[in-house]
């Protein structure tokens, strides 16, 4: 979903929580959002792709620009 879209279920309260993720491709991060009835909801660009961010402050801005205070960080050490 596209940052109006999730600022839009933020609002109508459909979003519990905005995590920041390692991607599969190297060195870069993804930002999802933990839904109400569960499951994740990642943030993409217009066309429905995947936004990666080269750097976690970068991808903090962009869940924290959805509505916010607060953004977990995963722990990538599995």
């Amino acid at each position: 979903m596209t940052l109006s879209e999730l600022r839009l279920l933020y609002h109508q309260d459909q979003l519990v929580e905005a995590i920041i993720e390692p991607s599969i491709q190297e060195n870069m991060w993804i930002v999802e959002f933990r839904h109400t009835r569960g499951g994740l909801v990642p943030l993409t660009d217009s066309k429905g792709c995947e936004q990666h961010y080269q750097d976690v402050d970068m991808a903090s801005k962009s869940a924290l620009a959805v509505g916010f205070n607060q953004v977990r960080i995963a722990n990538d050490s599995n």
